[in-house]
């Protein structure tokens, strides 16, 4: 079941495929906080007695009833639930209709479309906050669309991750023993697959706690201590204690520690193995990490990944409105003009702005590098 919604100049066309039965259509309007239903007659509140929703099949649907300049956003669910949840709905991201206002968090107005994890920065704070002043028409009357604007915004989230070893996007990881174990699909159950963690006898007797590769942890599903040849695992979930921010499972318990009694040994190979053991006992770990959405983000990174996406905006639109353009003089008559930009061979047309926006991406991320990261003391 797919649902996607693309606008024209009068109407915003609803495509619905990959289903075989009929749906019930709903429409919200970013400014509002309620949904309508689809009656056959325009969109009405499902709340009201009188409305009566209209069941719709796969295809194309056109909406033009009572449009204004703004974004909407549509879902659907199977006709025959009458009282459906959040995970019966299938929804699309926000459609931009007519002109509307700037929508953004720089203008306090952007709400994150549900069933979505949103966007860092809108293509709207580019243009207007971040790259305030600057023509996105190019010499030749081309124009800089939304959608070219929010793939550079796209990668610079990811540029930031990296730099900042962290994860910004949610992600739902899974262990490549619960992938094979329960035939998950990705895309689907999971969007990362990760080896299970190796065991060390010595470093969770000192340490107790796991560092995840992927960080801050939003929730932890599984944390199993299995063994290759045995059959039987450990839950350890009842006592972890998640670090979310700095990515950590903590132990509340941590494991027996052998001694020179039989009983000592028993518990100790039982449960976690003895030192010869470790190549054989892992730990299998689902998790989610990231933001739970785009609100969630602290406005300081938010602010820099804006800046980030500018630095690239700017190098691409300062070509396209003066290529290879660096200086020009006119004489005539005994009167001359010379005009010359910042554009030259090794210099982009926005340099200056550029620098300034490189300089305190930079001192941001040397900063913060270890603002969301954790770092064992000591040693074994």
């Amino acid at each position: 079941m797919a649902i996607l919604a693309e606008s024209t100049t009068n109407r915003i066309l609803v495509s619905i495929s990959g289903i075989d039965y009929p749906v019930i259509l709903e429409r919200l309007f970013y400014k509002e906080n309620s949904w309508l239903v689809w009656t056959g007659s325009g969109f009405a509140d499902p709340l009201d007695e009188s409305t009566i929703p209209l069941p719709i099949n796969a295809g194309d649907f056109v909406d033009s009833f009572n449009l204004t300049s703004g974004l909407y956003q549509y879902r659907i669910h199977k006709a025959d639930i009458l009282e459906p949840e959040f995970k019966d709905y299938q929804f699309c991201c926000w459609t931009k209709f007519g002109v509307p206002d700037a929508v953004g968090y720089s203008f306090n107005n952007y709400k994150v479309p549900e069933g979505s994890w949103g966007t860092i920065v809108t293509p709207d704070d580019c243009r207007y906050t971040f790259l305030w002043g600057t023509d996105f028409k190019a010499a030749n009357g081309s124009y800089f669309t939304d959608e070219q604007i929010q793939w550079f915004i796209d990668a610079a989230t990811r540029e930031m991750e990296r730099q900042l070893n962290i994860t910004i996007v949610k992600k739902r990881i899974k262990s490549m023993a619960t992938i094979e174990s329960q035939h998950l699909v990705k895309g689907v159950d999971y969007d990362v697959e990760e080896t299970p963690y190796d065991f060390s006898y010595r470093k969770i007797q000192r340490y107790g706690m796991i560092q995840t590769k992927q960080r801050p942890i939003l929730d932890i599903t599984r944390c199993t201590l299995i063994n290759k040849g045995q059959s039987d695992d450990v839950d350890l979930l009842p006592s972890v204690i998640p670090d979310k921010k700095n990515g950590v499972i903590k132990f509340m318990k941590r494991p027996f520690k052998p001694n020179d009694t039989w009983f000592g040994i028993t518990d100790a190979i039982s449960r976690y193995g003895s030192e010869t053991w470790n190549p054989h006992i892992f730990y299998v770990v689902d998790y989610d990490a990231g933001f739970e959405n785009s609100d969630e983000v602290p406005s300081d990174l938010r602010h820099m990944i804006g800046k980030m996406a500018a630095i690239s905006l700017l190098n691409v639109i300062g070509d396209g409105l003066m290529s290879g353009f660096s200086s020009s003089s006119l004489s005539m008559d005994g009167v001359s003009e010379s005009f010359s930009s910042t554009q030259s061979a090794t210099s982009a047309y926005f340099g200056a702005r550029i620098a300034v926006y490189q300089k305190e991406v930079q001192e941001y991320i040397n900063n913060n590098k270890f603002k969301f990261g954790f770092f064992r003391v000591g040693s074994l």
